[in-house]
């Protein structure tokens, strides 16, 4: 799946227009802020958009570029990671992450805050570079995939492993704490990739058998504050960071069967927007509210999607702007749409599309074209 903010296509990228060539205007991470709200009103953008660049990598780009100082920096699928300069291309250094064959179709975006740059590996290795030369500063051993892409905010990092252990770390790749859904919620404390342990502990078939015992973080978490919601499996779980260590103020068990997380986004107030899906086409977007260590669901009008209805299943988080929803679909004469309290869905228009669309000062950037706001 491609998670660009721009078009990021094979392996050269694209820089259309001024987007991306703002002098002195960053780009942390993944859809711009730590809730990944992708809602950016100081930014606009002339149309028709242009090629102003192009750069060879070593492989596909199925990760989001991040900017700071003049300098893009993207990861490609074998896990290099190069800079370049934001306005012409001109490649500054590259880095090569280790890992050998496993360290293949890299999909967790980096962040870069404080002149340092973050990357999660699929080889299960995570790195704190120096954004201005490329040289390790940390690298943390997890021992497992990392999927999600770091979130920048609180004068920290967080990333989450594929078995849900979240890291918060400082700029520099110092650990401040870690916690361990299996073993702090699920309260497992054998080998979570090992189906006899499981079926030791559970005493029953099926791995792991118990649908709160799924524990897969393929997305990113999100921050409001210093308030993380990390999903997990079909679980999200809201995690305060106290300073040496994390207090788990909210836990989310879906009543429907095993849902899986494919995209989170958090307003300024807390509410947590999910994309989710199950079996069968089947999914909605959830609006999820944190009140008192209870979390109050509901859904976004004509976000549902099933086996019997004719919508097509969103693949990405939604961007928000205000109490307005948008959202992409991989759905022809509907890619584009926008959920509000007033009309139930309003189409935009284009192509089908499954990354999530840049709210810009006037206009909306899904990855095919700008479309003006409404």
């Amino acid at each position: 799946m491609f998670r660009s903010i721009h078009a990021l296509i094979g392996m050269i990228i694209l820089l259309a227009a001024s987007l991306l060539s703002f002098a002195g205007e960053d780009w942390p991470q993944l859809s711009y802020d730590s809730g990944r709200t992708g809602n950016v009103p100081s930014r606009s953008v002339t149309t028709p958009l242009g090629l102003i660049a192009a750069a060879p990598l070593t492989d596909a780009v199925l990760t989001a570029p991040v900017l700071s100082d003049g300098r893009v920096f993207v990861v490609d699928g074998s896990g290099v990671v190069h800079a370049f300069a934001a306005d012409t291309l001109k490649p500054l250094w590259t880095f090569e992450t280790e890992g050998g064959k496993p360290n293949c179709n890299n999909v967790a975006s980096p962040g870069v805050t404080e002149g340092f740059l973050h990357v999660g590996t699929m080889a299960g290795k995570y790195y704190v570079l120096d954004a201005d030369d490329g040289k390790p500063v940390a690298t943390i051993e997890c021992g497992e995939p990392i999927f999600a892409a770091p979130v920048v905010g609180n004068g920290r990092v967080y990333v989450a492993t594929l078995g849900s252990r979240v890291y918060a770390l400082q700029p520099d790749g110092t650990v401040c704490w870690i916690w361990d859904h299996v073993k702090d919620q699920i309260g497992f404390d054998g080998d979570r990739w090992n189906p006899a342990d499981w079926l030791a502990a559970r005493k029953e078939t099926g791995w792991p058998g118990n649908r709160r015992d799924h524990f897969f973080c393929t997305r990113s978490p999100v921050l409001t504050g210093n308030v993380l919601t990390v999903p997990a499996g079909g679980v999200l779980v809201w995690l305060e960071d106290t300073g040496d260590q994390p207090e788990q103020r909210g836990v989310f068990y879906s009543t429907r069967e095993s849902p899986v997380t494919l995209g989170l986004t958090a307003a300024e107030d807390g509410t947590v927007y999910r994309q989710w899906h199950r079996r069968d086409n089947m999914g909605s977007v959830e609006v999820l509210r944190l009140a008192s260590g209870k979390v109050e669901a509901s859904t976004v009008p004509g976000t549902v999607s099933s086996y019997d209805r004719s919508e097509a299943l969103s693949f990405s988080s939604v961007s928000l702007r205000g109490k307005d929803v948008y959202r992409c679909r991989p759905e022809e004469g509907f890619g584009f749409c926008k959920h509000s309290s007033e009309v139930e869905t309003t189409y935009l228009g284009g192509p089908p599309s499954i990354a999530a669309p840049v709210l810009l000062k006037d206009s909306a950037v899904p990855t095919w074209k700008p479309t003006a706001a409404s």
